[in-house]
């Protein structure tokens, strides 16, 4: 197998981490301090730098973040029939609200 993980990936069955009950929103401010940007992070700590900060996501891009195998993953329902509404309703590029509502 090489570093690509190709053989893994053809194989295993893909994690969306999207569906996962870890997965949560939260808000990060923009440095000019003109608001803030959507992100989502993983609330067990998987998704971590090299220098081991965590790695926050932009929200637009959370269903390209996949994995092969974690510990933690509680899916949340359905996988096909989330995905699919998910892919409908996520924006393309990120939006910037004044606030963030639950």
């Amino acid at each position: 197998m090489g570093k690509t993980g190709s053989t893994v990936s053809s194989r295993a069955k893909k994690i969306h981490c999207a569906n996962c009950k870890h997965c949560k929103l939260t808000s990060e401010a923009k440095e000019s301090g003109t608001g803030y940007d959507i992100k989502v992070r993983c609330a067990r700590g998987q998704w971590r730098k090299k220098m081991g900060d965590e790695k926050l996501y932009r929200f637009s891009t959370v269903m390209r973040r996949i994995v092969y195998d974690c510990e933690y993953y509680e899916p949340m329902g359905d996988e096909a029939e989330f995905l699919k509404e998910l892919k409908r309703t996520l924006p393309v590029h990120d939006d910037n609200p004044g606030s963030l509502s639950n």
